[in-house]
């Protein structure tokens, strides 16, 4: 893109927590990147379109949507101090609110209540990996597209480099592993720094919760059962070295990556599914 819809001052990103993440940076090269790759570059399903946004946080994405051309957006979340900021700030970067809606709710209950084809394209970006029935949850979001599913996630791979006791993780899995149709499941903390994971569980007297992480190929077997065509979209062109999942196990790999390392090692994938 030869200007970045979110420069460097923009609000968003001055109420935005997660610029020193090692995986998905939301500072602006990265932020940028990803909205030119998933978004820019498919104008086709973005431009005139409804749109709806899964997991919207603050509406970073919506707002960038907008910009590039999409009729109307909504944003669904279930954090309400998210959905309320977002609303804010639309409000402040001056969006007519004709073209925009933000609700908090659960994903499973507004896509369940959602009259089938209610919009033209579906955005998924981040969230996919935060539910416990992310089959469940792909099916419903194809069902509430008329047109599209753009689908950002984490696989597999990345229960291999999660946490401090990654390397140890790390001698059970193998490459020839996270190729097969599997899901693998990693324990989290519930309570991230300013939204909270909708499912968690005590477990002596701590709070967990799960993220589920299906490896590229069991996504793809989904895809197909579920009858859409889809595009595995390709990163290369924002990589900076040959990196995979073993290149990220520890602090410092990690702390001295770039963040397509992500996508090269395919700890993190992205796909356009079209029905």
């Amino acid at each position: 893109m030869k200007k970045p819809l979110i420069p460097d001052d923009s609000p968003f990103l001055a109420h935005e927590t997660r610029k020193n993440r090692w995986a998905i940076p939301y500072h602006p090269e990265c932020l940028n990147a990803r909205i030119n790759h998933l978004l820019a570059e498919n104008p086709g399903h973005i431009q005139g379109k409804n749109i709806l946004d899964v997991g919207s946080h603050m509406g970073t994405f919506a707002y960038a949507a907008l910009m590039l051309g999409a009729n109307f957006i909504e944003g669904i979340d279930t954090e309400e101090k998210m959905v309320l900021l977002g609303r804010e700030l639309f409000q402040e970067m001056g969006i007519a609110k004709d073209k925009y809606s933000m609700t908090v709710s659960d994903a499973f209950q507004f896509l369940e209540n959602v009259e089938e084809g209610s919009f033209e394209t579906v955005l998924c970006l981040g969230m996919l990996y935060y539910t416990t029935e992310p089959y469940r949850l792909l099916k419903l979001m194809l069902r509430a597209a008329k047109e599209s599913l753009i689908l950002d996630t984490f696989t597999a791979g990345y229960a291999a480099v999660q946490g401090k006791d990654a390397p140890q993780v790390y001698a059970g899995i193998n490459d020839e592993t996270l190729e097969l149709p599997i899901m693998l499941t990693a324990l989290t903390q519930p309570g991230k720094k300013d939204y909270t994971l909708p499912n968690s569980f005590d477990y002596r007297n701590k709070d967990l919760s799960l993220i589920t992480l299906p490896s590229s190929t069991l996504l793809e077997i989904w895809f197909n059962s579920l009858g859409v065509e889809f595009k595995k979209l390709d990163w290369s062109s924002y990589s900076t070295r040959p990196c995979t999942y073993r290149d990220l196990l520890t602090p410092d790999q990690k702390k001295s990556s770039h963040w397509a390392d992500v996508y090269k090692s395919g700890i993190r994938v992205s796909y356009l599914l079209s029905k």
